[in-house]
């Protein structure tokens, strides 16, 4: 990735993207938000779906208490989801564009959406790759050899993500 550079002044933090990792985030978003807003997923995308939204019971014997769950809480949790990724675009696309790339100005409440919604773009992108949670998973090593563009966009997703969270906590 490209000039990148994150600023803090006192208030607001400044996120400087280039523009291809503005178009990056904007792409990947609006199909994670494509997965988030249909009820039946596009082929291929189940698992992404099930990643966003993991099952709130695991044991099979309890799949009447999880369709339960589902359908109290399933159309909120979405639509919460949806709202913060329609945000996360809205202020990318408005950003500051300069020859440096596209400047984005964020508050803290912002920032916030931004590591959420970021986080459902790595779950999103990390599925979709392969990524496991486990480095001893035989299909880590196949990895790398997929997608070296995508492998390396999760990773810097990952330290950007990284970076918002460190500053807010200064």
């Amino acid at each position: 990735m490209s000039d990148y550079r994150f600023e803090h002044g006192d208030d607001p933090l400044l996120l400087t993207l280039s523009d291809p990792e503005a178009e990056a985030l904007i792409d990947l978003a609006r199909s994670t938000l494509a997965v988030v807003d249909s009820p039946f997923p596009a082929a291929g995308d189940e698992a992404v779906r099930s990643r966003l939204f993991p099952r709130a019971y695991l044991d099979p014997t309890e799949d009447a208490a999880e369709f339960a769950f589902q359908a109290t809480v399933q159309s909120d949790m979405a639509q919460i989801r949806a709202n913060a990724i329609t945000a996360f675009i809205g202020e990318i696309d408005s950003g500051k564009h300069s020859r440096r790339g596209v400047e984005v100005s964020l508050d803290v409440d912002a920032a916030g959406r931004w590591i959420g919604v970021i986080n459902d773009l790595r779950l999103t992108l990390g599925t979709r790759i392969g990524v496991s949670d486990s480095e001893d998973d035989p299909g880590h090593s196949e990895i790398v050899g997929v997608g070296q563009g995508d492998r390396a966009f999760y990773t810097w997703m990952t330290y950007l993500q990284e970076e918002l969270i460190s500053r807010l906590m200064i």
